[in-house]
């Protein structure tokens, strides 16, 4: 029990006491042949007690001591002798030439007045560092070194990673303490900042892992705590240690504290990652579900185990949770990139002086600012700097609509890198020199990480908009996106209409007119559980859609709706009375043809049957429900009665083409 009862105590004479009986028992653990262990005991100082109880007590709390009649003799009283006591445990083969506090170590660590017993694994301290840079880079070991521990089958990364809320509020406490000196604080709980130096704050923010056990902790708990933490340790400072001596190591944590992207890339080069990244684009005929497929994705990649249960809006509202992992962007044809990527932008800040003589200047006098420059880092830069420095997480951008903007102009020598084995720590990893370095950084190189995904999303029917070219097809999967009519249910009126039947017969008849690129998807029918709402997307949706499709040739849009004068119900008004050749021109078609006539091949200006779609009424929709019902039941056939004068029809279409 030495050692438990020298990390319990809060008693100088005690610690001093108990010091070399409780090395032994460590020893015990960590025979002198393969570990070596230091310790470091630190008692607080009169200069510790007068800066504590001056400037790291919040006021709140010293009011509430000083309103009991208590002052600084008392809090220290209550403090007691022991700041805190920290013992490192190394590897002798590791650190032969080198301090025992650098690279993986162990660390056991007391703080009496906080009732902790701290066990982890830390790296490199040094009294210059900013704790907060030093914090963040133990995170990044923390990433690299759970990552490995997993994909070797050696178990998860022992303990947690550290941060703010352990140095500066009470995230190490394994029970709340709500007073001092048996002065209540509450409804305030004590931080550890209210009892500890900066010297402890940087040590705490050099844990890699950590791990808060009780004062209560039995020494069976103990010693198994720190058994399995050394297994880890030693597999770690072997395996996972991506450099050959610790000269780079400390070159890495240099870097570290300055660029943290830089040191990321560092190492995730030299760890030779196997991870594979997702390029892919989803692609179909408008209203599939490319967007929601997209971002469906992009959350399973964040968050494996999430399933949205067939509820679009879950997966929406869970890819707007993880704000800093997942971006969406939808290209346009005036993107470049320098908005994406990086560029020089100007920045005019207010000028007081002509601020306040503005007033006074006409109109047209232009305001005199600052005129001044700034890097701009783009969504897609900014994006591989989150991946790189946390190597542990997926991060993943959706493009929508990525063919309607200059793919190789927007990403430029990023396009190079989207390959998988380009990336970092890919057998091929390639870098590419920014344009506009931070001026802080030490390397400019900028290396695409392996937990970066790109997802985008393309409309198959836009002809007019460039497809993606043939280097960049080579780099993205194509997954199609189809319409899906088994997912479109009967709506719920009597006369009811089967929306899947309505919907493959469009398709079927847009297929063989154009192709299966033009047909459209589900997404135009979803939700509709009414004649009614059937009705209007048909009138305000498909038809505006099919009318674009066969512009120029109205007549292939009248044999996808089925339209023939011979019907009783169509879409549109055909052959409308007045409208006739002989009765608009007043003489014989034949008669015309002499004088150099041609009849139009197609109908011009069709216009909707009222009684099917009235846009003037006050509410748009039909004059005849029932009519508009028969239109779209005639449609919900996969073949039509073909009369037996085949060429009746051909007649119907002919009239049609010299109606005007």
């Amino acid at each position: 029990m030495a050692l438990l009862d020298l990390l319990r105590s809060n008693s100088k004479p005690t610690c001093e006491a108990e010091r070399t009986s409780a090395l032994a028992e460590l020893g015990g653990l960590f025979p002198d042949t393969e570990w070596g262990v230091d310790a470091d005991f630190n008692y607080y100082t009169q200069a510790n007690i007068d800066n504590l109880w001056s400037n790291e007590l919040r006021r709140g709390i010293k009011n509430k001591i000083e309103g009991a009649g208590l002052d600084e003799t008392d809090y220290r009283t209550w403090l007691g002798d022991v700041h805190f006591l920290n013992i490192g445990i190394y590897r002798r083969s590791l650190f032969d030439r080198y301090r025992s506090n650098a690279g993986w170590r162990l660390v056991l660590m007391a703080l009496p007045r906080a009732g902790a017993i701290l066990v982890g694994l830390a790296s490199h301290y040094q009294n210059a560092q900013n704790h907060n840079k030093l914090g963040e880079v133990s995170n990044l070991l923390f990433d690299i070194a759970s990552e490995a521990l997993v994909s070797d089958g050696k178990g998860p990364m022992y303990g947690r990673k550290i941060s703010s809320v352990d140095w500066d509020q009470n995230g190490l406490f394994p029970t709340p303490l709500t007073s001092i000196a048996d002065v209540s604080v509450a409804p305030d709980v004590i931080f550890l900042k209210d009892i500890r130096t900066t010297t402890l704050k940087k040590i705490l923010a050099s844990f890699v892992a950590v791990k808060a056990l009780p004062n209560s902790v039995a020494q069976a708990d103990l010693h198994r705590e720190l058994k399995e933490l050394a297994v880890s340790a030693k597999y770690l400072s072997a395996k996972v240690y991506p450099f050959g001596g610790l000269e780079e190591f400390e070159a890495l944590r240099a870097l570290a504290l300055q660029d943290l992207a830089a040191a990321g890339t560092r190492l995730l080069l030299r760890k030779k990652s196997s991870t594979r990244s997702m390029v892919r684009i989803y692609y179909g005929p408008p209203g599939t579900g490319k967007t929601l497929s997209a971002v469906r994705e992009a959350v399973k990649l964040i968050e494996p185990g999430f399933d949205d249960k067939g509820n679009p809006a879950a997966s929406f509202e869970k890819f707007n949770d993880y704000r800093d992992q997942g971006a969406f962007i939808t290209f346009h044809p005036s993107l470049q990139y320098e908005d994406l990527v990086e560029s020089i932008r100007p920045v005019i800040s207010e000028d007081d002086d002509s601020a306040e003589n503005e007033s006074d200047m006409p109109d047209n006098t232009p305001s005199h600012g600052k005129l001044s420059y700034r890097v701009h880092e783009g969504l897609i830069l900014r994006m591989i700097r989150r991946a790189l420095q946390t190597p542990g997480k997926e991060f993943v951008i959706v493009i929508d609509e990525i063919n309607r903007g200059d793919v190789s102009r927007i990403l430029g020598p990023l396009i190079s890198t989207l390959d998988s084995d380009k990336r970092v720590g890919a057998e091929f990893p390639i870098g590419i020199e920014l344009q506009y370095p931070r001026a802080e950084e030490l390397e400019s190189r900028l290396f695409m990480p392996s937990n970066l995904h790109f997802i985008g999303t393309m409309n198959s029917s836009d002809r007019n908009i460039a497809l993606v070219d043939h280097a960049l097809r080579r780099r993205f999967d194509f997954i199609e996106i189809p319409p899906e009519p088994a997912l479109l249910k009967n709506t719920n009126d009597v006369n009811s209409i089967d929306c899947a039947q309505l919907l493959k017969t469009i398709n079927a008849r847009i297929e063989h007119l154009l192709d299966a690129d033009h047909c459209i998807g589900h997404g135009y029918f979803v939700g509709c559980d009414t004649n009614t709402k059937v009705i209007e997307r048909l009138a305000t949706k498909v038809i505006p859609l099919l009318r674009e499709y066969f512009y120029g040739n109205e007549g292939l849009m009248l044999l996808v709706l089925g339209d023939t004068t011979s019907q009783t119900t169509n879409f549109f008004k055909l052959n409308p009375p007045g409208k006739q050749f002989e009765k608009l021109f007043g003489v014989a078609q034949d008669t015309a043809t002499a004088f150099g006539y041609r009849p139009h091949t197609t109908p011009k200006s069709l216009e909707l049957d009222s009684r099917f779609w009235n846009p003037a009424r006050l509410i748009p929709g039909p004059d005849d429900e029932a009519y508009a019902i028969n239109c779209l039941l005639k449609l919900c056939f996969a073949e039509l009665p073909v009369p037996a004068n085949s060429s009746s029809v051909e007649g119907e279409f002919n009239e049609a083409s010299d109606s005007m």
